[in-house]
């Protein structure tokens, strides 16, 4: 694949770029801009993208010039061209003044993504449900996860809400509560392995005065607390052996007793949701995890797509963290070229490792306030400085509750030192 690389006004230089791509029945390209996502069909009949109403596809963004790019499929794959726009376009890193995408290819113009997908897989003639409130991003996949959290809602039955670090499982878990019929009662999150081994039971179950050293008060524990609600299980593949057949027994609708108690227990109103980054089923094989436990959770199973798959989205999840950060940091803007570097990193870590790269690209840009390409280069490096001006105390005391109040384990989901976050509490 061959790009015109953008150097200068008046100068450009072209690069080769291996790819492979393969012949497809068609083109399609999801469309992220201010106005929401849509998905238009490309053809061989050039399709101009910009603000103006003369434009074939119409965007929403004042950064974007009134004819910006033309689109161009071909059985190949689809031509991309600058057609001399204010602000460039950009295809992943590099400002391009024409080049060839693929599936895959995300495009940047201003503040919109454009992603080309082949319409093999993907027809536009597809109903989409909404986006769900509060999580942000409208691609394809968090569309249909949408529909799939709402349609699971209803249930009673346990689900088990997969996916790598970072990738906001827990928000899925509040959407699954806040679209069901529990929506009025309690959510309780527990995060497992937060939780010290010899007090999982404790945690879960609540236990009775003096039932073991410390236990000083009777404690209801989770399970009571969210009584008629919904409790939320975070890393259930930590949960240790030990508890595991308790839990089971509570799944089943049988009774939860609490640790030290006399008798029959009481029967648990609570709907069970547990997130896993791991495979459950290796830690099955692995014996670290009873096989009766993972087929009672994995009944119901979403699966959360990391950013690298959704990367429409990371325009979108960028500006919502800056804003969300510019209480302590102050306002920033993300230039076309910023958005290009985000749009083409691999996102390991997914929406956790964005978070803390805009707060070190926002840390570098203070003189004046827009985050440039060379910032999130520095940023990803990890050049710049520690990003705890970047964390309130506020989001300190999230993240305390999120570890079910275990300080160390908070502040390594913090990337800071056990002292430093242990002050930032206080403040």
């Amino acid at each position: 694949m061959s790009l015109t690389i953008e150097e200068s006004p008046f100068s450009s230089t072209t690069v080769e770029i291996a790819s492979t791509p393969g012949p497809t029945t068609g083109w399609i390209v999801e469309v992220q801009d201010e106005a929401g996502a849509r998905r238009v069909s490309l053809s061989s009949t050039p399709m101009t993208i910009g603000t103006s109403p003369s434009a074939d596809v119409v965007v929403s963004d004042d950064t974007v010039s009134s004819r910006h790019c033309v689109l161009t499929a071909s059985s190949v794959g689809v031509s991309i061209e600058d057609i001399g726009s204010r602000n460039g376009t950009f295809v992943g890193t590099a400002r391009i003044r024409q080049a060839w995408g693929s599936a895959g290819t995300v495009v940047t113009i201003g503040r919109t993504t454009l992603v080309v997908s082949a319409a093999d897989s993907l027809s536009t003639s597809d109903a989409l449900p909404d986006p769900l409130p509060g999580i942000a991003g409208a691609s394809v996949s968090m569309r249909r996860l949408a529909g799939q959290v709402r349609r699971l809602a209803g249930h009673g039955l346990p689900v088990l809400i997969a996916g790598e670090s970072g990738t906001g499982k827990e928000l899925i878990a509040r959407a699954l509560h806040a679209e069901g019929p529990r929506r009025s009662r309690a959510f309780v999150a527990i995060n497992v392995t937060a939780l010290p081994r010899e007090l999982v039971e404790s945690e879960l179950f609540g236990h009775e005065r003096g039932s073991f050293t410390g236990a000083h008060a009777r404690r209801e524990g989770a399970f009571a607390e969210a009584d008629g609600g919904t409790l939320f299980l975070d890393e259930i593949g930590d949960l240790p052996l030990e508890a595991q057949p308790k839990l089971l027994r509570a799944l089943d609708g049988y009774e939860v007793r609490r640790v030290g108690a006399a008798g029959a227990g009481q029967r648990a109103d609570v709907r069970v949701l547990a997130a896993t980054h791991a495979r459950l089923d290796q830690r099955v094989a692995r014996g670290d995890f009873r096989r009766d436990l993972f087929h009672r959770l994995e009944c119901l199973v979403i699966t959360v797509p990391p950013l690298r798959e959704r990367r429409g989205d990371i325009g979108t999840l960028a500006r919502e963290l800056l804003r969300q950060l510019a209480r302590e940091i102050g306002p920033r803007v993300l230039t076309p070229a910023a958005l290009g570097r985000l749009s083409a990193h691999d996102w390991p870590g997914n929406v956790r490792e964005l978070r803390n790269v805009l707060c070190r690209a926002a840390d570098a840009s203070t003189r004046t306030a827009r985050i440039d390409a060379e910032d999130v280069d520095r940023a990803l490096r990890r050049d710049l400085p520690t990003i705890a001006k970047c964390l309130t105390s506020h989001r300190a005391r999230e993240l305390l509750r999120e570890n079910a109040g275990n300080l160390s384990a908070a502040a390594r989901a913090a990337e800071m030192p056990r002292t430093s976050f242990r002050k930032l509490l206080g403040a």
